[in-house]
């Protein structure tokens, strides 16, 4: 009977065991790092974040006696830093980031850009060192919730002070709910596009075959487009990479029209100039015939 009983503990505590596991994946654990429990209560002990200084890291012998950074764009602050102390680190800042992230090995659809080198910075410190200034801005970037973190590091004989994406926020959605953004509804006039086709210009009925046999091409799940015929509009509705799309789209296509009216003033102006060189020609022999005369 104890035997038993023990048996089902043991059960009972590799389900919770399994149960917070599942929980610590869904809600963003490190896919592949492992996981440390708590034998008492099979609860997941969070693992200790990552030192952001390196051991070996020795700041300049330069203290500043006063910073004052006034909403200026990191890369700014990242010169500055570099000219104040004599260029003893490199710095190195994250690029845009793209509609598709990789977040903890797995690829995001954002739905926007963003420029981290223009994020601004306001900090007024007194008598500091590099890695205190540094430590100051990543107490600024948590306290905003901005999902930076300057991380100091050696690089073989060169110290590295390395701004660090932690995780990209995604646009807040219906309720609330992060990663999954808002529909967004946009109407775009059309009739622009329509003309002759030697033109580069297209039918209402060529205009709507095309920009569906695009949309179904994207991933477009989701997302829904409606034409108004008589008043030559499109109606799209979707997230902001699929409007966005939508509107590259027909960019790509105006860009179609005006290259096809490009051309169409170009042919018109050689026709122009053929016909009066044209004419001059038959103006000089008639003259030459008067003057045989």
């Amino acid at each position: 009977m104890k035997s038993n009983l023990k048996i089902s503990a043991i059960i009972a505590v590799l389900f919770v065991a399994s149960i917070a596991s599942s929980l610590a994946q869904s809600m963003g654990g490190v896919p592949g790092a492992p996981q440390t429990f708590d034998p008492t209560t099979g609860q997941m002990i969070a693992p200790q974040a990552p030192e952001w200084k390196d051991p070996n890291w020795k700041d300049p012998d330069i203290t500043l006696t006063n910073v004052t950074f006034d909403n200026l764009p990191i890369s700014e602050v990242a010169h500055m830093l570099r000219e104040q102390f004599k260029e003893q680190f490199d710095i190195l800042l994250p690029s845009t980031t793209s509609d598709t992230v990789s977040v903890n090995g797995q690829s995001v659809t954002m739905g926007w850009q963003k420029d981290w080198q223009s994020e601004p910075i306001m900090l007024r410190l007194k008598n500091v060192t590099a890695s205190e200034i540094f430590s100051a801005m990543n107490l600024v970037f948590e306290n905003n919730r901005t999902p930076l973190r300057w991380e100091l590091k050696v690089n073989g004989h060169r110290q590295i002070a390395l701004l660090r994406v932690l995780m990209d926020p995604m646009p807040m959605g219906a309720f609330g709910v992060p990663g999954i953004p808002d529909k967004q509804r946009r109407v775009y006039f059309v009739g622009n596009l329509i003309g002759d086709e030697k033109n580069g210009g297209m039918t209402m009925e060529q205009i709507i075959k095309t920009i569906t046999d695009v949309w179904q091409m994207a991933d477009a799940s989701g997302g829904n487009i409606q034409f108004h015929k008589e008043a030559q509009l499109l109606v799209v509705s979707g997230t902001p990479s699929q409007i966005d799309f939508m509107e590259q789209t027909l960019k790509a296509l105006e860009q179609r029209v005006n290259q096809g009216d490009i051309d169409r003033v170009r042919r018109s102006t050689i026709q122009q100039v053929l016909k009066g060189m044209e004419q001059s020609v038959n103006e000089q022999k008639t003259n030459a015939a008067s003057r045989g005369r």
